[in-house]
């Protein structure tokens, strides 16, 4: 992800009832465990059916099945990388089909980069990768409403959180569009939700600030499929990166072209608020819920002064209760085996990023 490319990530310038922000529930010490470390830009994970872990190595162009022993296979190579000031961009996700079919997804770059960006690829059987969908062409064709860029930029693009749906589909946040895009492979793209610019308080930045509010885009990251067969989509919230201001939204898979609001009528509406910057997301066989922020103290804190210090939070009913507490920097990405054990990726955008396994 770039942070800095456009202002929404630039330092330049409350189910309905919504899980408002509950007091951190106590709980024993998780056993915490780094599994494979020395990654290069480490961010989407996923899990299969079989409990295959699979990983997206943004900055090796990559992806990689890690084994319990720490041990690692390329899966897929040769996607193409872009090396910025805040982490590479490049292949930003992976996910497996209910067949074990490898899915990954790339995301933006500079204008004029090479080909195999703004790309959702297929393997099949482990063979050769396929192109599944051009998500920059489709974009170009449906515009931001909410950009709130300077210079205005709409139909930016930046492909980010990757869902599987079935054996021939699957769902995309678009970090840049601000949306969720359903990909078929019989019938191209769809838009099913768009996510809100919604006004954020300055007054935590540490400079004087010429407005006390700014519309922040919703910078949408992850989405998961519930227990209730709804798809959950979390935000990063854009500039000015204000702690406590990011949104998990409830979409259901009715949905077309929706407006995400506090009104349900049309399929999407806010389903918990509170987070910060939250980039993973997964739920848990039990159907509990865990979120990944990157940095649990806000983006500007990172940006400006090297804070990298992210967040687990397993959400129960109204109950949340931070894991790991300190012990999980710059999260990239969440994922739950079938026994209920958690899989992290951290320091998603370094060279020395790492897959660590969670025993809550």
């Amino acid at each position: 992800m770039s942070f800095t490319r456009h202002r929404r990530l630039s330092l330049g310038v409350a189910l309905v009832a919504v899980l408002a922000v509950a007091a951190p529930a106590a709980a024993a010490e998780p056993d915490v465990t780094v599994v494979v470390d020395g990654l290069d830009n480490p961010r989407g994970i996923d899990i299969g059916a079989n409990g295959r872990v699979v990983v997206a190595e943004t900055g090796a162009g990559r992806v990689i099945q890690v084994k319990a022993n720490g041990s690692t296979t390329t899966l897929a190579g040769g996607f193409p990388v872009e090396v910025t000031p805040e982490g590479a961009s490049g292949v930003h996700n992976v996910s497996l089909n209910g067949s074990g079919n490898l899915f990954a997804l790339t995301g933006e770059a500079e204008p004029g980069s090479d080909d195999g960006f703004w790309t959702l690829y297929r393997q099949p059987g482990g063979g050769k990768l396929q192109t599944f969908s051009d998500i920059l062409a489709y974009q170009a064709t449906d515009p931001d409403p909410t950009d709130v860029d300077d210079p205005p930029n709409p139909t930016q693009s930046n492909p980010y959180g990757l869902q599987t749906v079935g054996a021939s589909k699957a769902l995309v946040t678009d970090a840049g569009n601000n949306d969720l895009l359903l990909l078929s492979s019989k019938t191209g793209i769809v838009t099913v939700a768009r996510f809100p610019t919604e006004m954020v308080a300055t007054d935590h930045l540490p400079f004087p600030f010429p407005a006390p509010q700014v519309p922040a885009e919703a910078v949408p990251t992850t989405v998961a499929i519930g227990p209730d067969g709804a798809w959950y989509v979390g935000e990063l919230k854009g500039f000015p990166f204000r702690p406590g201001s990011s949104n998990i939204w409830r979409i259901e898979p009715w949905a077309r072209g929706a407006t995400c609001d506090d009104d349900a009528s049309d399929g999407c509406s806010r389903w918990a608020t509170g987070f910060t910057a939250i980039v993973g997301m997964e739920f848990a066989p039990d159907g509990s819920l865990y979120v990944g922020e990157m940095v649990t103290t806000g983006l500007f804190s990172f940006f400006a002064g090297g804070q990298t210090t992210g967040a687990l939070w397993h959400v129960d009913g109204g109950a949340r209760t931070q894991l790991a507490t300190g012990q999980l920097h710059l999260i990239g990405d969440v994922a739950v085996d079938k026994r209920g054990t958690v899989y992290v990726t951290t320091g998603s955008v370094t060279d020395d990023g790492a897959v660590v396994r969670i025993e809550p």
